[in-house]
């Protein structure tokens, strides 16, 4: 399932290969914490719109070389993968906590990138986190939530969410994967330390320099990721479009909303040839 990809710059890059082997290429940035194996939600939906969708994990998680923390880093480390991929332009899908994955993707290489899509993913913000006291809660929670069987593992994350987030109650079968992936991408925890180092404060890319089209694609009963999110990015970008749905929480957005985002891509594609 998981193939590493070894890149000009020496660095390993895991990803999985999803949907159509044939479809529209898109580089999937999943949530926080996640490996490319959260990319599996997505496969069903990928096939059905002709998407062939690359799910990679990040520096510091699964198997991707750790390296300091950065968006334009990761943006450059996808064109790579890309290069290898033999794919001359592509989209990019983030979620969540990818999404400024996404936009760094674009950011860095203008050239490359013919659509994005941002899930609910958060913006820049002028408070700069603590490196070290980051690491440290990071390392506690995963200290804590290690040992814990996967049933007790997810009725422990299920308690730290909003009361209003319950879409893997509803998705039992998704559920499994996601939570077993979530575990996968908590052990060692240098992932989710660094993406939170590398979005929680200002960021390293240029907005402005995103030439692509942008969906920016937010729920207004999002207690995750708050919607004024997506007004601070659609602020920043100069080709945005900026949807808020109604009622609309975290897992509404970057889960249910599948079908509805990757179609993006396939007409998208069909409207550019």
């Amino acid at each position: 399932m998981f193939t590493e990809a070894r890149l000009p710059s020496g660095l390993v890059l895991e990803y999985v290969d999803l949907g159509d082997p044939d479809g529209v290429p898109v580089v999937y940035q999943p949530g926080t914490p996640s490996t490319a194996g959260g990319g599996a939600l997505l496969d069903d939906a990928a096939r059905r719109h002709g998407v062939r969708l690359v799910s990679v994990s990040r520096p510091g998680y699964g198997a991707s070389t750790s390296t300091p923390p950065s968006l334009a880093s990761v943006g450059r480390q996808v064109v790579e993968l890309a290069d290898v991929l033999g794919w001359s332009t592509f989209g990019t899908f983030g979620s969540s906590g990818g999404g400024p994955y996404a936009l760094a993707t674009a950011a860095v290489a203008p050239e490359r990138v013919t659509r994005v899509v941002v899930a609910a993913g958060p913006g820049p913000s002028e408070e700069e986190p603590s490196p070290d006291e980051l690491a440290a809660e990071v390392r506690e929670f995963a200290d804590r939530l290690l040992p814990l069987g996967p049933a007790e593992f997810q009725a422990e994350m299920a308690s730290n969410r909003p009361p209003n987030e319950h879409y893997f109650e509803d998705h039992p079968d998704e559920a499994v994967t996601f939570f077993a992936d979530l575990r996968r991408a908590l052990d060692p925890p240098d992932g989710f330390a660094r993406d939170n180092l590398s979005w929680g404060g200002t960021w390293d890319v240029d907005l402005a320099a995103v030439t692509a089209p942008v969906l920016l694609l937010y729920g207004d009963a999002d207690q995750m990721v708050p919607v004024t999110h997506g007004h601070v990015l659609a602020a920043l970008l100069p080709h945005a479009t900026f949807t808020v749905l109604p009622g609309a929480g975290h897992g509404d957005i970057t889960f249910a909303s599948t079908d509805s985002v990757l179609e993006q891509f396939r007409v998208g594609f069909e409207a550019g040839r």
